[in-house]
Formats: C-alpha cells, sequence, structure tokens
C-alpha cells in the first residue's frame, strides 16, 4: 500500500502523480487530494497532464486543481472543458471552474449549458450559480430548468421553451428524450410539430411511444402518425437478412445478430461441408443441408421479429 502522507509530507508531486493512476479508486482519491493540498508547487505538472490518455488521471488531476483554486489552470480547464473527449471530464471541469470562481469561465459554461449529456449541463449551472450568473431571458430560464430538470418550471414557460427544448432534444439519455416530448406535446407551434414527427423516428421505442401518444396534441394528425413510422430508420437486425444467411451460410445468421456461437456454428457447418465434399460421392452437399437449414432460417426470422417494437 503506498504511503501517501509521506510522499506528500516530502512533496513528491511525480510520486503522487504516479497514483492518480492506481488501480484503486481510493488510492487515486487519496492521491488527488494530497496534491490539492500541496498548492501552486503541483499547478503546472498537473496542468502538463490535462491531456493524458487515461479518464482517471484527467480527473484527478482537475479534482486537484479544483483545490488549489490557481487563476493559471482557469484557461486550460476551459479548453479541457470545450474538447475532451470523455463527458466525465468535461463534467468535473465545469464543476472545478465554479470552484475556482474565475469570471473569465462563463463563456464556456454557458455554452456547456447547452451540451447533450445531462450531467455536464447540471455540473454547469452549478458553477454558473457559484459565480453568480443569474437568467437574463426565458431562453436561459428554460436551459437552466433543463439543466436541473426542473420539469415543470419548464412547462410554465410555454413557447419560450420550445427552442432550448428542441435544441436538449440531442441527449443521448433516451429518458429526457422522452420527457422533452411530453412537454412539447402539449405546447402547439409549428416547431414543436416538427420535432414531434421527428420523434416518431427516435432509436429509442419508448422515446417513439411517447411520440405518438403526444402526437394529435403536437398537431400532427391520426393519419400521418403511421406514414412517419413506417420511414423511420432501422435500428433493429433485419430478420429477412439473418434468415437468408442462416440458409445458405448456416451460422452467419447468428454472427450477423452478434450472437457469440454465430461464427464457430458457420466454421463447422463449412468444415462438414468440405468433409462430406471431399470423402462421399456427394458432389455438392450443400443442396442436401438446406432442407435442415431451412428450419434455422424460419427460426431466425422469428427470433429477429421479436427484437422489433414499433
Amino acid at each position: 500500500m503506498p504511503d501517501i502522507d509521506a510522499l506528500k509530507n516530502a512533496h513528491d508531486v511525480r510520486g503522487l502523480i504516479h497514483l492518480l493512476d492506481h488501480k484503486e479508486h481510493d488510492i487515486q482519491w487519496r492521491a488527488a487530494d494530497a496534491l490539492g493540498s500541496l498548492g501552486e508547487i503541483s499547478c503546472d505538472p498537473l496542468l502538463k497532464i490535462l491531456t493524458f490518455p487515461r479518464v482517471n488521471v484527467r480527473v484527478g488531476a482537475i479534482e486537484a486543481l479544483c483545490e488549489i483554486k490557481s487563476p493559471r489552470s482557469v484557461e486550460p480547464l476551459i479548453q479541457t472543458l470545450a474538447k475532451d473527449k470523455s463527458n466525465e471530464v468535461r463534467w468535473v471541469a465545469a464543476l472545478a471552474l465554479g470552484a475556482i470562481g474565475d469570471i473569465r469561465a462563463l463563456p464556456a459554461l454557458l455554452d456547456s449549458l447547452r451540451d447533450g449529456d445531462r450531467y455536464l449541463r447540471y455540473g454547469s449551472i452549478k458553477s454558473l450559480t457559484m459565480l453568480g450568473w443569474q437568467p437574463e431571458n426565458d431562453t436561459d430560464r428554460a436551459y437552466t430548468f433543463i439543466a436541473v430538470q426542473d420539469w415543470e418550471s419548464v412547462k410554465k414557460l410555454g413557447l419560450p421553451a420550445v427552442d432550448p427544448l428542441m435544441d436538449i432534444l440531442k441527449d443521448k439519455n433516451p429518458v429526457t428524450r422522452g420527457k422533452i416530448i411530453e412537454i412539447l406535446s402539449g405546447i402547439r407551434g409549428h416547431e414543436a410539430t416538427q420535432t414531434c414527427e421527428s420523434a416518431l423516428m427516435d432509436s429509442d421505442p419508448e422515446v417513439r411511444w411517447k411520440a405518438v401518444v403526444g402526437a394529435r396534441k403536437c398537431g400532427v394528425s391520426n393519419t400521418r402518425v403511421p406514414l412517419i413510422l413506417s420511414h423511420r430508420p432501422w435500428t433493429t437486425p433485419s430478420p429477412i437478412g439473418a434468415a437468408i444467411l442462416n440458409f445458405f451460410f448456416f451460422g452467419l445468421g447468428y454472427h450477423y445478430l452478434q450472437k457469440w456461437y454465430g461464427f464457430l456454428i458457420y466454421t463447422s457447418f463449412m468444415a462438414s461441408m468440405v468433409f462430406v465434399q471431399l470423402y462421399t460421392d456427394v458432389a455438392v452437399p450443400f443442396i442436401y443441408a438446406y432442407p435442415i437449414t431451412w428450419i434455422f432460417a424460419i427460426q431466425t426470422y422469428f427470433m429477429v421479429k421479436k427484437m422489433h417494437d414499433l
């Protein structure tokens, strides 16, 4: 077990940074805390690892910088908030900027308030509040209410909330998208109608169902709903395609469905066909296998059909 206190007392910044990549989360957290307690001497080494490949190291570095609160870390953290590929890292960066308390972070935090990740939006509004920011208009208020998931307040805003809701509909979380569709279905307007129509083609079946239920309130006619649903992107495997693969190349149908045993069945099937052709008088053994593979083709077809929803 690493002696973090000894490293801290020795001001061994490099040793503590190395522990940010430790396999145990408790060690990572304690090392980050120790680095933060060392103050400015840790700042430059920590700023250098904000682009380290491992997420846990970047998170640990930001947590330490949050404790140090050096003005020199503000611009690098703004860049991390804007460009890091990990939403977890960006979330921690947003919270750190609020804790540091430098108003230079305001534009970046306002941008991330419109992000497609709900955790980042929540972290951004918390930091904006710490920096003393207040919504200036209904649009700002809508984004604020959405960030803290105060859906009742969003509803009360009415039409001014439509554009922010449409913007946040890019959220990767289907629960959030479904809630947005529920609210939009109660707001009359051309934009709300278009958004509800788009939601009928959402990749998530629950979001699509919310759109079906709210379609009439959105102004989408009942006759258009089935037509729009029929044009949604295909989000599950084709039952016919899987069946054809299993009929002609037994096993590949399951492989297409990402079943672990699919390729194993296929290689065994092909090996047996080669064996039969080499050691018997059967010239084309596949013909004799088709009555059997036909059964599995039908089974595959109905297996995939069960995977489909709306």
